[in-house]
């Protein structure tokens, strides 16, 4: 009996330890984590976690993506006794609003705050060796020791320091800590410089790189130099003028959406139609894609129903049968080429679930790494999923989005797309073949065990009919 409570014991005190040993990620919201971290003057941590792993990964690389050098107790009691940690599962609404504040493009993303919330370090990818996250924290530290530092720039700017030079600095540190500059900094900054500034192809790339709202200060002052304007549009590499597109257009779109301002939606979806030139398809298909948008964020429901339906038909259910299957060919050789890089998660596949309230841009898709070639299924799939959204019951608009959800399993059958059809089904009152959607979407999920909760727990709710 006294081994037997020793043993007991011991096993206890393992247990405390392991807890002890383990982060102690914040349960608040991240606006609640930030006034907490005001009062107690500690610094944050936002961890970005990945997506789960695809269901057909190999044990191996499963296992390695698993692996963090993060949770070594060393790791562990560093980030413990001096910070807040906060973790963002993927595709939640909260995590939306900070991948879009500091274009998130890779996962998993660390991002280190000082306690007024500036952001002073940044790092992503996965890695086993505990000395990489030991590192990050030292480099932290280190920003936070530096006088210059983005909390520096920012007191200096609330202070009203509005000199050029220094506002120049201002938005290279945010521009460097990948975040998206706000219009008013950029205006601040182009109203301290003479117009002959305008006449200087470095200076007016410096602004377009920022992402200057169509029609603001900034941007009409871009255009002063007509020919030079010109000019840089036909010799900047390809994908800098992909990038200050993608700027343009993203950022006017969300000011759009926040002021529910219907004339410079139509302007965004216009600059994005222009800029495929010559190429009439591409730009229409810009046009309208940058319009649905607007609506989707403003809630726009009746004018989003009436355009989504005719748009996805047209666009991405005329696709030829050959076509679909290069595309299938080619999603497996990308999802292949993904797996061989564990630590480091591209923003690539986002299911319907992984994009909420993301503005997209059809005609400015980046060139860089990451990219899936699945880019119409995607598509089809989210446009299903808004449709559901949107709360309709009319059978019209539900049939529609229900052909395109099953186009998307057919091509393309992963749980995020099951549970789409699922969904649909369900609001169409298909109760049954609802449920055995829904258990598919689990059965692919099954080795995904980040994942499969959801649709568990969507699975339970079909069944009693409480969904």
């Amino acid at each position: 009996m006294k081994n037997f409570l020793l043993t007991l014991l011991a096993g206890l005190c393992a247990q405390g330890a392991l807890r002890a040993q383990s982060i102690l990620f914040e349960k608040d919201s991240l606006v609640r984590v930030f006034a907490k971290a005001q009062q107690q003057n500690k610094p944050v941590l936002v961890l970005l976690a990945p997506p789960p792993p695809p269901a057909n990964l190999p044990a191996a690389l499963r296992a390695a993506r698993l692996k963090s050098g993060l949770t070594a107790p060393a790791v562990a009691a560093a980030l413990n006794k001096d910070f807040l940690t906060k973790e963002l599962a993927f595709g939640t609404v909260e995590s939306a609003a900070v991948v879009r504040k500091y274009t998130v493009v890779r996962y998993p993303t660390y991002l280190y705050f000082n306690p007024d919330g500036s952001l002073l370090f940044r790092t992503a990818g996965n890695t086993a060796a505990e000395s990489r996250y030991l590192s990050d924290v030292a480099a932290f530290r280190k920003a936070q020791a530096e006088p210059q530092n983005l909390s520096y720039f920012q007191r200096e700017y609330q202070q009203g320091n509005r000199a050029a030079p220094f506002l120049k600095q201002f938005i290279g540190k945010r521009r460097e800590l990948g975040q998206v500059v706000e219009a008013e900094l950029l205006d601040a900054y182009v109203q301290q410089l003479p117009t002959k500034a305008f006449a200087q192809a470095a200076e007016v790339v410096f602004v377009l790189d920022n992402g200057p709202i169509l029609n603001s200060t900034a941007y009409q002052l871009t255009r002063l130099n007509g020919k030079l304007n010109d000019s840089l549009f036909t010799f900047l590499p390809l994908a800098q003028r992909l990038a200050i597109n993608k700027g343009i257009i993203s950022n006017s779109m969300a000011l759009a959406i926040a002021t529910n301002n219907r004339l410079l939606a139509a302007q965004v979806a216009d600059y994005a139609r222009r800029s495929w030139n010559n190429n009439y398809k591409r730009g229409a298909l810009a046009y309208e894609s940058n319009l649905l948008t607007f609506y989707r964020g403003t809630k726009d429901t009746a004018s989003y129903l009436r355009q989504a339906v005719s748009f996805y038909d047209r666009n991405y259910m005329s696709i030829s049968a050959d076509s679909a299957k290069k595309v299938v060919a080619a999603l497996r050789a990308f999802r292949q080429a993904q797996q061989s890089q564990p630590g480091v998660v591209a923003l690539a596949e986002q299911s319907r679930r992984n994009r909420p309230g993301v503005v997209r841009t059809t005609e400015v898709r980046p060139v860089a790494f990451g990219n899936s070639p699945d880019s119409f299924l995607l598509e089809l799939n989210n446009a299903a999923w808004a449709i559901y959204q949107t709360g309709t019951r009319n059978g019209q608009y539900l049939l529609r989005a229900m052909l395109w959800s099953r186009r998307t399993v057919d091509l393309d059958p992963v749980a995020y797309n099951y549970d789409t059809l699922a969904h649909l089904l369900y609001r169409l009152r298909f109760f049954s073949e609802a449920e055995a959607m829904q258990q598919q979407a689990v059965a692919v999920a099954r080795t995904e065990q980040p994942g499969t909760a959801t649709y568990l727990l969507e699975l339970q709710k079909m069944k009693a009919r409480t969904l």
